[in-house]
């Protein structure tokens, strides 16, 4: 199919106020530069290595199709379906694709180096090995992505959804996770330098033996989680939720625990002092290093002659001031 061909369907099909079919169409190697293809049907199609560079793809549907190799420069993907289509490989750098659909597509390799992609979804995507350095990500969906050695460093995660994704090998290095849902995962062979999960929810994760390092947990809710041995060296766990979290032989040498809530945690054998504990919020029933229950401090109760002589000075302040007050009325009638 020619170029001019595919501008003629598209025209003919807007004339009649429908919507451009281009379903299954062999376009692959084809010039598409600066065409308008908004909201164009192109699912299932095969596009590898077509020219794309200019093409307004506003909400265009793409589910199916086959994108590997093309050129991308300045295209316009807003809004665009992407769902099960193949890129893998494909260069996205600087593309702003927001609210766009790639749920279970094939994006391995791909770069998508300070890209805009927010409010995306990428459920049960495959990512592996993608670059994503410096991308805006905020509130996008990767439930159950595929992450594993992509790079994320300096990228904006704010709110996203990585319950169950594979982030092994991934680097997340000086990203921000702030608010984002980080269940049923796990960080081992992650790279965390410099990451902020402040707000983020971590509950119930296994990560035993990780070593998280200085980390800002500010905020995060880490609520049952696995923590055993593992390395939490000057982590930032002020207001941190690690009620009935598995803190056994853990290292928090240095770590913040200001207004955590350490209630039910299992500190046994941890590396933590106890000027660090004084700073927690609530400690109750939490088992301490050296393995009992937390008691809280009680207060002796004060000798009784000390209460006696403040009410015998009380007393002895008020019939003063009576007597005071009797010399002024006897002054005042003399």
């Amino acid at each position: 199919m020619k170029r001019e061909d595919i501008i003629q369907i598209v025209k003919l099909a807007r004339l009649a106020g429908e919507v451009p079919d281009l379903r299954h169409k062999d376009l692959s190697g084809q010039d598409l530069r600066q065409i308008d293809l908004r909201g164009v049907d192109l699912s299932g199609s095969d596009l590898r290595g077509a020219n794309l560079s200019g093409a307004n793809l506003l909400r265009a549907n793409l589910s199916g199709a086959d994108l590997t190799n093309i050129d991308a420069f300045k295209t316009r993907w807003q809004g665009a379906n992407l769902d099960r289509a193949s890129l893998v490989g494909v260069a996205m750098i600087g593309a702003r694709m927001d609210a766009v659909s790639f749920n279970e597509a094939d994006l391995s390799e791909a770069n998508f180096y300070e890209a805009r992609l927010r409010w995306s979804a990428f459920k049960d995507a495959k990512l592996k090995g993608a670059n994503l350095a410096e991308t805006d990500l905020r509130e996008a969906d990767l439930d159950k992505a595929d992450l594993s050695n992509a790079i994320l460093r300096q990228a904006n995660l704010t709110g996203v959804n990585l319950n169950g994704a594979n982030l092994k090998g991934c680097d997340l290095s000086q990203a921000v996770l702030d608010g984002a849902i980080l269940t049923n995962i796990t960080l081992a062979e992650v790279k965390l330098k410099g990451v902020s999960f402040d707000g983020a929810d971590l509950s119930k994760n296994d990560f035993s033996g990780s070593n998280l390092g200085p980390v800002n947990f500010s905020d995060a809710k880490l609520t049952e989680v696995n923590l055993q041995g593992a390395n939490l060296k000057k982590m930032i766990l002020v207001r941190a939720d690690l009620s009935q979290a598995n803190l056994r032989e853990a290292d928090l040498e240095g770590a913040d625990l200001s207004q955590a809530n350490l209630s039910q945690a299992d500190l046994t054998n941890a590396k933590v002092t106890e000027t660090q504990l004084a700073l927690a919020r609530k400690l109750e029933k939490a088992t301490m290093p050296d393995g009992k229950l937390y008691k809280p401090l009680t207060l002796p109760p004060r000798p009784a002659g000390k209460k006696e002589k403040r009410r015998a000075t009380a007393s002895g302040l008020a019939a003063s001031l009576s007597r005071i007050k009797n010399r002024k009325e006897d002054d005042d009638e003399t």
